[in-house]
């Protein structure tokens, strides 16, 4: 009997699984690899920088070179990621493979510790050896070593940071900033720097007074095109046993503003209803407000995070996206208090990128299902209508 699956994974795209275009990029910071240059990716949250990546160091590996990817998202403190930095490097060497003893050693701040899993499989995690004082030293330490793995290899070490922007935000943000900047600059490995805090991240690559000025070229993640990303849902739909019309696809893809968490969510919904059927509007209409549903713990403590002026904020901006938020007749359409109100909001909605200003200058949402969600809570209206359907 064949098992069927949902092909629409709402988690990081494995190894395995097709990726959606992004090819261009892909080449692009591959090159960047092989040359030993620093690269900066901006992206939303939840906009498949990390799946990218990941790619990336996949076929990074497949042509012969070393590639590791440290996830640095809340990190508590420098020790905790000098931790997370050398777990990573020591998995990405291989604990089954013969260069694993020789270089692992050029970690001295961390030892690895091997152990073996009930499927006979390996995990690697890292102890603090003593070598080292603990703090910014040590992780000033395991980001050294990095540079001492890369000479050793034929091509660089391409090292990925994941929410890099998080370093800064601890307390001793500065000092770890300008300690690493000076441990990085003369490396002979790649680096590539990853965050969803847009503003964050670019302010530590493009302010003058931060240590990482001009560390890096800053790329944005660009949105997948409308046709490719609908012949993709229509592929993986019929793999699984599905036909989907383009007109479903395109009218997923509108509605999630070709966000891709948003898109995959949505077809992840609609494929668990439908299947093997073909998906109705109605079907669609459905699938939507299950997928934002399914987000509603996530959303709310994001909600309940912020100061009651930002709620307000964000809840007009998800109602009316608008270039002018501190206009008069915005503020009283939307119950907002007063410009300085909003203003100091504003900037902390864009700092922990809930919003964003587009190229034309119009303030909406980052993500689209937090959008709908928003719409649709406490009496609000609920959503019907599909963008390019008629229901």
């Amino acid at each position: 009997m064949t098992t069927i699956r949902n092909p629409f994974s709402k988690t990081v795209i494995g190894d395995d699984e097709p990726l959606c275009n992004q090819k261009n990029l892909l080449s692009a910071l591959m090159l960047e690899a092989r040359s030993g240059n620093n690269n900066v990716l901006l992206a939303p949250r939840r906009a498949g920088k990390t799946s990218l990546a990941m790619r990336l160091a996949r076929d990074y590996r497949a042509e012969g070179g070393l590639a590791t990817l440290a996830d640095l998202s809340a990190v508590p403190s420098a020790d905790a990621a000098a931790d997370r930095i050398a777990t990573a490097l020591f998995a990405s060497l291989g604990v089954d493979s013969k260069i694993f003893k020789k270089l692992s050693q050029l970690v001295t701040a961390f030892v690895p510790v091997i152990t073996m899993n009930p499927d006979g499989s390996f995990s690697v995690s890292a102890s603090a050896s003593g070598l080292t004082k603990s703090g910014i030293d040590r992780l000033v330490s395991v980001v050294a070593s990095i540079d001492s793995i890369s000479s050793q290899s034929n091509t660089p070490l391409l090292v990925i940071f994941d929410e890099f922007q998080d370093l800064a935000m601890l307390s001793d943000g500065a000092q770890i900033e300008a300690a690493l900047r000076s441990t990085i600059q003369h490396h002979k490995a790649s680096y590539l720097f990853i965050g969803s805090r847009r503003k964050l991240l670019r302010d530590m690559f493009e302010s003058p007074k931060r240590a990482f000025y001009r560390g890096a070229t800053t790329r944005e993640l660009p949105l997948i095109e409308t046709d490719e990303f609908s012949a993709h849902l229509i592929a993986l739909a019929k793999v699984s046993g599905a036909v989907w019309s383009r007109e479903i696809t395109d009218s997923i893809i509108a509605t999630a503003e070709a966000h891709t968490y948003s898109v995959t969510a949505i077809a992840h919904a609609l494929y668990e209803m439908t299947v093997p059927d073909t998906p109705t509007a109605e079907d669609l209409a459905g699938a939507i407000n299950t997928a934002a549903d399914r987000e509603s713990s996530l959303f709310m403590s994001i909600y309940a995070s912020l100061t009651p002026q930002a709620r307000m904020l964000i809840e007009a901006i998800a109602d009316e996206p608008t270039k002018h938020p501190m206009a008069g007749d915005y503020m009283s359409r939307h119950k907002l208090t007063n410009a300085a109100t909003v203003r100091k909001s504003l900037v902390a909605l864009v700092s922990s990128d809930h919003v964003a200003v587009d190229g034309n200058g119009l303030i909406n949402l980052t993500d689209p299902l937090l959008k709908r969600w928003l719409n649709s809570r406490w009496g609000k209206r609920h959503i019907s209508g599909l963008p390019g359907m008629i229901t």
